[in-house]
């Protein structure tokens, strides 16, 4: 009887020690990646590609919305820099991290986010705002970066074509 009880015991002991590490590797991971997320809109929004790609592995895979799939670095900065020369500018990026799911090596963070950019010929900034989830690969030295990510917008783009359409139509 006694044995039973100090097992139960041991058991409690190490499952609750357990939690207060996983709970402590979520926070540590929750706010390394939201500290990489600052440094990447700041990347963003001042338009240094080459600052923002080092955040990603050689073979991140990045698959936006309404786009095909971009399988590696070479992939993404090929888009980044047709998308820089076509006059994107963004303005705005916000993340928020929602959930840190940490797993082996790879942490998964899913959050939402809010964008506003520019483009030639526009009056006004375009604004976005959605979800998105990010798989971190922890690096040999210990820092993370991004293998895979996806997001996708909150907002429908037929109604956004049909409120830009009225908005035409109302200016006549």
């Amino acid at each position: 009887m006694k044995r039973t009880f100090l097992t139960a015991c041991v058991m409690i002991v190490v499952l609750f020690t357990a939690n207060i590490v996983f709970s402590q590797s979520n926070t540590d991971y929750k706010s390394t990646i939201e500290s990489m997320n600052k440094e990447m809109a700041k990347n963003m929004i001042e338009g240094n590609t080459e600052k923002l790609l080092s955040l990603y592995t050689d073979d991140a895979i990045s698959m936006p919305s309404y786009q095909p799939i971009r399988d590696g670095i070479a992939a993404i900065r090929k888009s980044s820099d047709e998308e820089t020369k076509s006059g994107v500018k963004y303005t705005l990026f916000v993340p928020t991290t929602l959930k840190v799911i940490p797993n082996g090596n790879m942490i998964t963070e899913i959050g939402t986010y809010k964008i506003s950019m520019t483009m030639p010929n526009m009056d006004k900034p375009m604004e976005d705002h959605g979800k998105y989830l990010t798989i971190w690969e922890k690096q040999k030295d210990g820092s993370l970066k991004v293998k895979v990510e996806t997001w996708n917008s909150d907002v429908d783009p037929m109604s956004m074509m049909n409120q830009m359409g009225q908005k035409g139509a109302d200016k006549k």
